[in-house]
């Protein structure tokens, strides 16, 4: 009832913001998630703020479309959703504007040709330490020891890395907290993230889940520091990091729910609006101008105050700003941007029967029988460490990877909300990471990314046939399928340029202070009055980057200091379990 009277009370709005003024305090380029996001604290903060997005919809890379059949929806982009990690889930009030988290008491996992498999429970680390004694009962050990030192310290640290602009005190406080843990060794941000697990934990299958989360979110463990960190941080996916989540009614519903708070505050929101020049005059941005195919072509609109692009670097800084407005080293800087990182390769599959994993017989006898019905996310692959060589050598040399390397989860969405097929269906995605330009598959020569329409079908029947050794019942209960490769990631977003699915590639030049490039400083950039919302790390649902760019903004006009802007990160969560009569537990 709620969410119609939402979209009752939307419309309304959206007729009541349909006239486009000349001038706004803000202006926000691009209506993705963070972008959104940046508006919405604006305005609640009581800026005038318009967002112009080139789409007829809002959300990009957060889409829920009907692409095999009607009332079956396919989520295109982002999966694993995230928002209750961060303080925007309260502070913009997504609950209320209609976004309903789904998950079950089980989230992710990996499982093994031999039938074992290494499970997360979204929010009791007792229950992971548990199953994880069914595989090693010393990592389980281990595994205890580090939740319940990081229970103490998972808030501040998750604040210091994530929430705050990228600055040297904050990473020396997280830096400090991790090195402060027992056991852990003294040059761990020295290492790689093989390294580092290698050092933590014994057996391969404990080792090799949080590193293939990470290379799931290009934080590769192969950098180090890079990697150390970010696999560390990946043996919490769930307990933290309760990636393992959809939203009702798929995940556009999160831009939806971001939307209709923004125009709650007074946001307008302009659809169908490319821009194609940031104004730029004595070194600072003015506002911008719109496309000749805009829905209001060639319109000048000025911002008093900023203006924000949630676009990627070279869009910003390339297309809409210009070489003529910048130093030769920032030109220089992003044309040396690297978007590629790894790229994913996503066959959605509509089947008569959940998925169901040869796994599951071992997880019913040894861990709960809940996990065959609840299990949302899982990566396959790799058997051992040593084996995601190949994925290295893969992004390398152009590679397909034959046998396929499934790290961007395969995801079970009706497992956990029904709503979104119809009645006795169901909807699986099968995300694959490749290569963006693809120049080998086996002995077979490639042309490059154009080859990804010739192959796009017979490579996801390898992927299936792949998969089919770990869940025999794919064959059998498959309906339809549809396929979307890394090319077609281009064609729905500009943005994002040799199908990144996290904005660019997170290497040690463009990590934390030094994205998107050295010496940016973003969210500012060398552009005054100009905020890029390219910061810290790659693009993902925890909505990082909105909330960074919008609360150093509103530092620098003055209005951070609002009494509803107060909530830390982790917190939302911990009170949506409350709400639900769940209990977080850590520490145990």
């Amino acid at each position: 009832m709620i969410h119609n009277f939402l979209v009752r009370v939307s419309l309304v709005w959206l007729k009541e913001a349909q006239t486009l003024q000349t001038e706004y305090d803000v202006i926000v380029v691009g209506g993705g998630i963070n972008g959104l996001a940046v508006a919405g604290y604006l305005a609640k903060a009581g800026e005038k703020v318009a967002v112009f997005e080139l789409r007829n919809e809002v959300g990009t890379n957060c889409e829920s479309e009907e692409v095999m059949r009607p009332g079956v929806r396919a989520n295109l982009h982002a999966v694993g959703l995230c928002p209750q990690l961060a303080p925007t889930y309260e502070e913009l009030e997504l609950e209320h504007f209609g976004y309903e988290p789904c998950f079950g008491d089980w989230g992710y996992a990996y499982p093994f040709k031999d039938g074992s498999c290494v499970v997360l429970h979204n929010y009791d680390a007792e229950k992971t330490y548990n199953a994880w004694k069914a595989i090693n009962k010393n990592d389980a050990e281990t595994y205890r020891k580090l939740c319940n030192y990081f229970a103490d310290h998972i808030v501040e640290l998750t604040e210091e890395l994530f929430y705050k602009p990228p600055n040297v005190q904050s990473f020396q406080r997280a830096a400090e907290i991790i090195s402060r843990c027992p056991g852990m060794p003294p040059n761990w941000l020295k290492m790689t993230g093989y390294q580092l697990m290698n050092e933590l934990f014994e057996d391969e299958r404990i080792k090799i889940l949080p590193l293939s989360v990470a290379i799931e979110l290009i934080l590769d463990p192969w950098h180090k520091g890079i990697g150390s960190l970010s696999s560390l941080m990946f043996v919490f996916m769930g307990v933290v990091w309760s990636w393992a989540t959809t939203a009702k009614g798929g995940s556009h519903l999160l831009p939806h729910s971001l939307y209709r708070s923004a125009l709650h505050y007074g946001v307008e929101v302009f659809q169908g609006c490319p821009v194609e020049k940031i104004i730029v005059e004595n070194g600072e941005a003015k506002g911008v101008i719109l496309s000749e195919d805009s829905v209001y072509p060639g319109r000048k609109i000025m911002a008093r105050k900023a203006v924000v692009s949630d676009l990627s670097p070279v869009p910003t800084f390339l297309w809409l700003v210009g070489p003529e407005n910048l130093p030769p080293e920032v030109v220089m800087a992003v044309q040396m941007y690297d978007n590629e990182g790894g790229g994913l390769f996503a066959p959605y599959l509509l089947t008569k029967e959940p998925l169901q994993l040869s796994a599951f017989n071992w997880t019913d006898r040894h861990i709960d029988s809940a996990v065959r019905e609840q299990l949302y996310g899982f990566n396959i692959g790799p058997e051992s460490v040593a084996d995601i060589e190949r994925y290295h050598r893969a992004l390398a040399l152009g590679e397909l990877p034959d046998p396929p390397i499934l790290y961007g989860g395969i995801w079970r969405f009706t497992a956990i909300d029904p709503t979104q097929a119809p009645p006795g269906m169901h909807t699986t995605i099968l995300y694959t990471a490749v290569p963006y330009n693809i120049c080998w598959w086996g002995n077979r020569r490639l042309n490059g990314p154009g080859s990804w329409d010739d192959i796009r079908e017979e490579y996801a029947d390898r992927v299936e046939d792949f998969v089919a050794e770990y869940a025999p019942n794919i064959k059998t209960a498959k309906i339809d399928r549809y396929v979307q490769t890394p090319l077609d990631i281009v064609r729905r977003n500009p943005s994002m340029l040799e199908g990144t699915d996290v904005g660019g590639n997170v290497l040690p030049s463009q990590f934390y202070h030094n994205r998107p490039f050295p010496g940016c400083g973003a969210p500012r950039t060398p552009i005054k009055k100009l905020y890029t919302t390219e910061v810290s790390v790659g693009r993902t649902t925890i909505l990082m980057q909105g909330y960074i760019t919008a609360s150093v903004l509103a530092e620098d006009l003055g209005v951070r200091n609002q009494p509803w802007w107060n909530v830390r990160p982790l917190e939302p969560y911990i009170r949506l379990l409350q709400r639900r009569g769940l209990k977080w537990r850590m520490k145990f």
